[in-house]
């Protein structure tokens, strides 16, 4: 399976940077989704379904996956399916003083020809760290606010 791996520095505490992933409603600001629905209930937690609706490539594609781990300020792991491919993603956060490292592998099964899972893999690691530089803004305190209004972040 192709594994992916992205990273990226923010300039607030764990708790916040975990409190602000942690909520998949939080995903449309940040991520290229346009619509998110948790089946189990608030707060997540090991055994939580979530569904959302991705865009990528110009295409839409349902995301349908379970919290697998959960660890309060330190991970999250979801197993499902995207666009019809298993997948297990795996965010870690790291305290370092005020700021936070995140950390996202996904692993992730394409069975399309070798050819075009080349192209398919090159773009989903370019979307996935826009996505995740993208939070990084909004959590920084540089976010375009003309095209998101993010959720208010706890001081």
């Amino acid at each position: 399976m192709p594994k992916f791996e992205t990273q990226v520095l923010i300039n607030r505490p764990v708790f916040h940077v975990f409190r602000y992933v942690g909520d998949f409603n939080n995903d449309v600001h940040w991520r290229n989704v346009q619509g998110v629905g948790i089946t189990s209930g608030d707060p997540i937690r090991a055994g939580t379904m979530v569904a959302m609706t991705r865009r990528i490539m110009g295409r839409r594609g349902f995301v349908n996956s379970d919290v697998t781990d959960f660890e309060r300020n330190k991970k999250i792991e979801l197993k499902g399916s995207y666009w019809g491919f298993p997948f297990v993603s795996t965010i870690n956060f790291e305290h370092r003083g005020q700021q936070t490292n995140v950390r996202e592998t996904l692993d992730i099964r394409t069975r399309w020809f070798f050819w075009f899972g080349i192209f398919f893999n090159l773009t989903l690691k370019g979307v996935l760290q826009r996505e995740w530089n993208k939070l990084k803004q909004i959590m920084d305190g540089h976010g375009d606010r003309q095209s998101v209004t993010p959720q208010p972040i706890p001081k």
